[in-house]
């Protein structure tokens, strides 16, 4: 029996209720055979997210070696199969349905599959010289292999007349990176120290002297970021060879703002705890928007801060009522006594008023009152804030989820101390109104 990615198959179910309000020509849908000798267990749909591949859907395959998607494709566009080894690139719109055969492990488009594709199946063809080599080839040769495909290519790029011009522009850019995608992989992999042909290349000296791309498309297609980690270490290995190469260089030749700040997350150094935060402090300015500094500060494969008297603490980093972000780091040299807090909670909007007599008493000195809310109605914060007139540093986490996992937040309010170097004090500290509180921070404080 042939199975579905849910998502895919219950689209598929409703697309059929007549009530259901949504038309077939909505749909798009990819049919295909697997046959040959290579084995394969499940054909995936992705799209592309940031430079990396992102599953969409996926599917095992029937007996008969065939598999079926019907799906509506969020935009036209490119999408791809990926059989566990090789990517095969299609361009998608709704109302599209494309018959594909994988022979041995390579695809082939069949019947009527559009200009689009068309065009896509033939640059696969012109490709495929220059994603083999046999084991009796020198390396190189593949050099001037390289340079005919690329003149070839040029000289069929010019001659394409397509109706939809987007659609061409798009198909130029992804021909200049399936080709600096392709000499980068093959010198990265085959290149050995002794030998130094590739240096005899014009594409070579072309792209080797600065990362050659200087805005962020390339983010658009599957292999980006895998690019840059080949390019840079290629580099780094037989280029630079003496001394140090650091991630800092490398970052260094990236033109691209927003590329530059998706290798940061790419790269994230999760070594240790102390070595996450050090990474997210150096290149959290480097972040170009909100959705990307989440991303720095919420990595999910972070490692966790040990929640003992002592220990680095997590460097809280939220936008202030301004928007502007600031993070616990900012406060280095003082005490930070965190409240975490919403607008809704009645507790929490207990335990303010004496705060704010806290706030008043330690004025000027070596502390910091910091106050994260989990509302998540921004405007709503914002609006109590300016009310009620709160002092302190006021910062909106506007979830739950978005508070260090390890701290296991499951009711609030509650309130943290750290230290002046960033490391727990307590992480279930006194609330504001028990009197032994003050008593604590004024002992602090005399250290």
């Amino acid at each position: 029996m042939l199975l579905i990615d849910s998502r895919v198959w219950l689209l598929w179910l409703f697309c059929c209720l007549p009530w259901g309000g949504i038309r077939a020509e909505e749909f798009a849908v990819i049919k295909g055979k697997i046959e040959g000798k290579i084995p394969v267990k499940e054909v995936r749909l992705m799209t592309v997210e940031n430079g990396v591949p992102v599953k969409y859907a996926g599917t095992t395959i029937a007996g008969n070696g065939s598999f079926a998607f019907m799906f509506q494709p969020a935009e036209t566009g490119f999408y791809y199969l990926y059989d566990g080894n090789n990517y095969h690139r299609m361009y998608i719109k709704a109302g599209d349905e494309i018959q594909l055969q994988r022979i041995d492990g390579v695809w082939k488009q069949i019947g009527c599959v559009g200009e689009e594709n068309r065009l896509l199946a033939h640059w696969t063809e012109m490709e495929r010289p220059l994603k083999t080599r046999s084991k009796a080839e020198a390396y190189g040769a593949y050099f001037p292999r390289f340079d005919s495909v690329r003149q070839e290519v040029d000289r069929w790029l010019e001659k394409i007349i397509v109706r939809d011009s987007l659609f061409r522009k798009q198909l130029k850019e992804t021909v200049e990176f399936d080709l600096l995608y392709d000499f980068v992989s093959y010198i990265a992999k085959n290149q050995q120290f002794y030998e130094s042909e590739e240096r005899q290349s014009a594409y070579y000296r072309q792209i080797i002297g600065h990362f050659p791309l200087e805005d962020e498309r390339i983010l658009q297609q599957p292999y980006g970021i895998q690019l840059l980690r080949k390019y840079f270490a290629y580099k780094r290995s037989f280029v630079v060879r003496q001394g140090e190469y650091s991630l800092d260089e490398w970052l260094a030749e990236i033109g691209s703002p927003v590329l530059k700040a998706e290798f940061v997350l790419a790269e994230i150094d999760t070594a240790s705890f102390e070595r996450f935060c050090d990474y997210e402090k150096k290149y959290f300015s480097l972040m170009q928007n909100e959705e990307q500094r989440l991303r720095l500060c919420q990595y999910k494969g972070r490692p966790h801060s040990i929640l003992q008297k002592g220990e680095r603490a997590s460097n809280f980093i939220f936008p202030d009522t301004t928007g502007q972000y600031r993070s616990m780091a900012d406060f280095r040299g003082k005490y930070k006594f965190i409240d975490l807090w919403a607008t809704w909670c009645a507790p929490c909007k207990a335990e303010i008023p004496y705060l704010q007599e806290l706030e008043v008493e330690f004025q000027g000195e070596e502390i910091e009152f910091v106050s994260i809310s989990i509302d998540e109605n921004r405007k709503k914060w914002k609006e109590y804030v300016r009310e009620h007139q709160l002092g302190g540093v006021q910062l909106w986490a506007g979830d739950w989820s978005r508070l260090p996992e390890e701290l296991h937040v499951g009711s609030i309010p509650r309130f943290i101390l750290i230290d002046k170097e960033g490391n727990w004090v307590d992480t279930e500290a006194l609330r504001p109104s028990n009197p032994a509180l003050k008593k604590l921070l004024k002992n602090l404080l005399k250290k």
